[in-house]
């Protein structure tokens, strides 16, 4: 093998371990925001539901006549909203959808890592690889 060629693969194999390592970081963060908006927006839901479900059946829980039943909407549209604004921030900010491709990339680079690490592939295999990788990804690995 041509020493600037061991050299080249050297450089990639370097890079591709700052980026991985980059790349774990902002992929865990986006996973437990994902979870936090997720589980929020589910929790807030099934809160709501079970207050009014139980305020319908039985009455006011809290307070007595037309104050409870107030307190009992005024708590039920608070909580509901909390789930509606978690759900709206994850669609915005397309918080599943960057993860996806985070971790979509994470794949990518740890196979081509491990053909550098094996020399399973030609030099130029992994170069061309390692472009394409980068141009694909070009938003995530902003």
């Amino acid at each position: 093998m041509p020493e600037s060629s061991k050299t080249d693969v050297q450089g990639i194999s370097q890079r591709i371990t700052e980026i991985l390592r980059r790349l774990v970081q902002k992929g865990t963060g986006l996973r437990t925001l994902n979870t936090a908006l997720i589980f929020t927006s589910l929790v807030s839901s099934g809160l709501t539901t079970l207050l009014t479900g139980l305020t319908a059946a039985r009455g006011p829980m809290i307070g007595s006549g037309t104050a409870g039943w107030q307190l009992a909407c005024v708590i039920a549209a608070a909580v509901s909203f909390v789930g509606a604004l978690c759900t709206g921030v994850a669609q915005q900010m397309r918080v599943g959808e960057r993860l996806a491709k985070t971790l979509e990339c994470l794949g990518r680079l740890k196979a081509l890592d491990a053909s550098v690490v094996t020399g399973s592939r030609a030099d130029s295999e992994i170069a061309a690889e390692f472009e394409s990788i980068l141009r694909t990804y070009a938003d995530v690995l902003e």
